[in-house]
């Protein structure tokens, strides 16, 4: 431990990478309900695209181009369809709620313990059992005040469904031994992927200029240097502190929601919201 009881070392640069990672995915639901209604293979494409230019830059300015070039294509396939994925959480937006969206796909920790208990074949620790208990707990709650008038189960499995398809990306990770920025370069394949199926599957969208900076920002925050943070990580710290620290993302985008207006923060999401940090204080005393 470093002065005042912080951590140093490794483990503090495990807290500052998936620190960095969290703030920065906290500022996707905003940016998603800025870009929305633009169809959601254009900005899945469109903003993969930006993100892996800005890679791009990142490497050039680095001389690490090389490298750049360099990941198996069988590297960038996986990591191409766990970041395209993780955007199933976009479609849940439209159909429950930013602010429960958020609180649903940010199931991703209790997956996160739950995967990587079931790889080591042992049963979760008690406190861990809790843990994953308070996320579901947060979801319910958060989504309660929907249930009387009808909840979107779609938009709910769709927030999952991005939460887990993640989980299995970054439990994959964590045993990757490659030391290169993968995600860069995957980025490249998931826009053009997506892309084609926007000009194929959706009508023709011309995103206004508010929708255009969110998508940039999108690009170049949520979905590069955030994950270039959380792939180091996965990779140099352990899977029970990565999980605790990520179950802070849910609270932190809530309250980027509520100040710039974007979402309706109610009651049901704030406790569903504290529920899952619960689960994140639980999770963090496993060993």
């Amino acid at each position: 431990m470093g002065a005042f009881g912080f951590p140093s070392g490794p483990k503090a640069k495990t807290y500052a990478l998936v620190g960095g990672a969290v703030v920065l995915w906290a500022s996707w639901p905003a940016l998603a309900t800025v870009a929305y209604p633009a169809p959601p293979l254009l900005v899945l494409g469109a903003s993969a695209l930006v993100g892996f230019l800005f890679s791009f830059m990142l490497a050039a300015k680095q001389k690490a181009l090389t490298s750049f070039a360099s990941v198996p294509f069988k590297t960038l396939a996986f990591v191409a369809i766990g970041l395209m994925g993780n955007n199933a959480f976009y479609l849940a937006i439209a159909r429950i709620g930013p602010a429960e969206a958020n609180v649903v796909h940010y199931l991703l920790p209790v997956f996160l313990v739950g995967l990587t208990s079931a790889l080591h074949r042992r049963a979760p620790t008690l406190l861990q059992t809790l843990g994953i208990a308070c996320g579901f707990m947060g979801v319910a709650v958060a989504l309660s005040p929907q249930i009387g008038g009808g909840l979107d189960l779609i938009g709910v499995l769709l927030g999952a469904c991005g939460a887990l398809t993640f989980a299995i990306y970054s439990v994959d990770r964590s045993h990757a031994q490659v030391e290169t920025n993968v995600v860069g370069p995957s980025l490249g394949l998931a826009g053009i992927a997506a892309m084609t199926a926007h000009f194929v599957l959706e009508p023709a969208y011309w995103p206004t200029k508010g929708q255009w900076l969110a998508i940039v920002l999108m690009g170049i925050g949520p979905f590069t240097v955030a994950n270039i943070y959380w792939d180091k990580a996965t990779r140099e710290g352990s899977a029970a502190t990565i999980s605790s620290l990520a179950f802070l993302t849910p609270l932190v985008a809530m309250i980027l929601l509520a100040v710039f207006g974007l979402g309706v923060v109610t009651i049901a999401t704030i406790v569903g919201a504290l529920f899952a940090i619960a689960g994140a204080v639980l999770s963090s005393g496993s060993k």
